[in-house]
């Protein structure tokens, strides 16, 4: 017990002493973040890597950075209740992907916004066992649409659609062609443009989605996403599940890029603060409000203003916006570089998301109220 007693007492002495004389550094720097977010009566959504399921900061990324507002789900209790955890309402942004062979395990989860067999005459299952799937669905989810896919314009796709299927998704690289009632596939053909044309010709109000390869398309972004725009669809899905290798950023910021120019997605830019300790990033905190592009009034001429008091001006207090208020019609703007000092005489009062330090003078940026 003695020697427990000594070990605790040095250990407690030893965090005192690093605290006394290897105090920690807090800094913070202030940087513009980058995120997306759904455009109206649009549809952006992602099947995403299983890689995304084992970091829960990754797997908020695909909602509040880039947009995707919906989300594939195969079936697995930890990756649903992460959905969840992250901000996924599974009656409102959860598409959830089965086999034929398992689609009554569907029934241990909460009821999702969409139930998706997808590409079903590839795995042989025939068009009777889809409709029996269908009815099932129909009795136990009734109001969850009934999605499914295909690669072949053929008439198995075209009987799936017409009568079974509330909504079809189509992705395919070959043009596929009935030739003395064999299909056969030719060319090769990796721009799906006129695939998709045929299928809105074919289906029409069923052919409102499609999928988009994160890994095949990806220099066909622009090309795919304006054809889409112009077809009049509404939804878009980036397919980056197995066998493709999981994406990195540059290839959603391609994506997602593509898409808020063309109306699918909006984007924002919105300043944050990020947070140092001895030199290691610790934390982020957004400031202020959001624009819809970096606004050039941050960059207006200092000026200095004296003889001030300010509310709330606690040494380190943070709030959430970066304009103050001086009683006129102007927003005096702070610079991210500048730390201020407060004297009395005129009041001016803090909006949040300003970091209120004394120890130096007050500069700030004019500009007129937007």
């Amino acid at each position: 017990m003695k020697i427990l007693f000594n070990i605790s007492l040095a250990f407690l002495f030893l965090i005192l002493y690093t605290e006394k004389f290897f105090p920690q550094n807090t800094t913070y720097t202030y940087d513009w973040y980058k995120y997306y977010t759904p455009a109206e009566g649009k549809i952006i959504g992602i099947w995403p890597h299983p890689n995304r399921y084992n970091d829960i900061i990754r797997l908020k990324e695909l909602k509040y950075k880039w947009g995707f507002k919906y989300i594939v789900f195969s079936i697995g209790h930890n990756e649903f209740n992460l959905l969840k955890q992250v901000g996924y309402d599974p009656q409102s942004n959860i598409m959830m992907s089965f086999e034929g062979y398992n689609y009554m395990n569907t029934s241990e989860y909460d009821q999702c916004w969409a139930y998706c067999l997808d590409e079903p005459e590839y795995k042989n299952i025939s068009l009777n066992t889809v409709q029996a799937i269908k009815t099932w669905f129909n009795t136990n989810f009734p109001n969850a649409p009934f999605i499914s896919s295909g690669y072949k314009r053929n008439s198995y796709l075209k009987d799936l659609t017409n009568n079974i299927a509330d909504q079809v998704l189509f992705s395919s690289y070959v043009h596929w062609w009935e030739i003395l009632g064999v299909w056969l596939s030719w060319p090769v053909n990796p721009d799906q443009r006129s695939d998709w044309t045929d299928m809105k010709n074919l289906f029409g109000s069923k052919f409102t989605m499609t999928w988009v390869s994160a890994n095949q398309d990806l220099s066909d972004y622009n090309d795919l996403v304006g054809h889409a725009a112009n077809l009049g669809l509404s939804g878009i899905w980036l397919y980056n599940h197995p066998p493709i290798s999981e994406v990195d950023d540059n290839n959603l910021e391609s994506f997602c890029g593509n898409a808020a120019n063309r109306g699918y997605l909006t984007t924002n830019y919105q300043q944050v603060r990020n947070r140092y300790i001895n030199g290691v990033f610790t934390g982020r905190q957004f400031v202020g409000p959001s624009y819809l592009s970096i606004p050039t009034n941050y960059y207006h001429s200092d000026m200095v203003f004296t003889n001030v008091t300010v509310t709330n001006n606690r040494i380190d207090d943070y709030f959430a916006s970066n304009s103050i208020t001086a009683g006129s019609s102007y927003f005096y703007i702070i610079p991210a570089s500048k730390k201020s000092t407060f004297n009395s005489n005129k009041e001016i009062i803090l909006k949040p998301g300003f970091h209120a330090q004394p120890g130096c003078e007050f500069r700030a940026y004019i500009t007129e109220e937007p």
